[in-house]
């Protein structure tokens, strides 16, 4: 049975692996290639040491399935692992995140995609995610990395308000 609960420390291997080969799947032919050297899984194992968003995981009998991040207004990360995709694991994620936002006072929520990330775009909108802008936006980088790497990038946002 699907269970999403608060991340712990025992999930972190779990979600890099995870997290790792689902950027790989959905970013790494997006972005420019110079970006792969910091896409290694080392480099992924950096990343929730710099991030100050709180991690949730879905997972079923003890199998993760994916994982969402949140961070003030905005869903920073949503993967589902391959084998779990199509079967309403990214839809009780996003729902998750967004039911998180809405307890805490956010009435507008935002995310963020890779431009050209055509699974994921028709994703939210299909959850109710409207496009609002494109940009370039530099991609995440160890620290010490002087130099930005820009992609193209949507942001989408959606009126978390409750309905009266």
């Amino acid at each position: 049975m699907l269970e999403i609960r608060t991340a712990e420390a025992v999930d972190h291997k779990k979600i890099i692996h995870l997290w790792h080969q689902g950027w790989h799947e959905a970013h790494a032919e997006l972005v420019p290639s110079e970006v792969l050297r910091f896409r290694t899984k080392s480099h992924f194992e950096l990343w929730p040491k710099e991030a100050r968003e709180a991690f949730y995981v879905a997972t079923d009998d003890g199998e993760l399935l994916g994982f969402v991040s949140v961070k003030d207004a905005e869903v920073v990360k949503l993967y589902v692992g391959n084998h779990a995709r199509g079967a309403g694991v990214a839809h009780a994620l996003l729902s998750y995140a967004e039911h998180l936002l809405r307890y805490q006072g956010v009435s507008k929520a935002e995310l963020y995609c890779t431009a050209g990330n055509i699974r994921a775009e028709r994703f939210y909108e299909r959850e109710g995610w409207n496009l609002s802008c494109s940009f370039e936006d530099a991609l995440w980088l160890p620290e010490g990395v002087s130099r930005k790497i820009m992609v193209s990038t949507h942001r989408f946002l959606k009126d978390l308000t409750p309905f009266a």
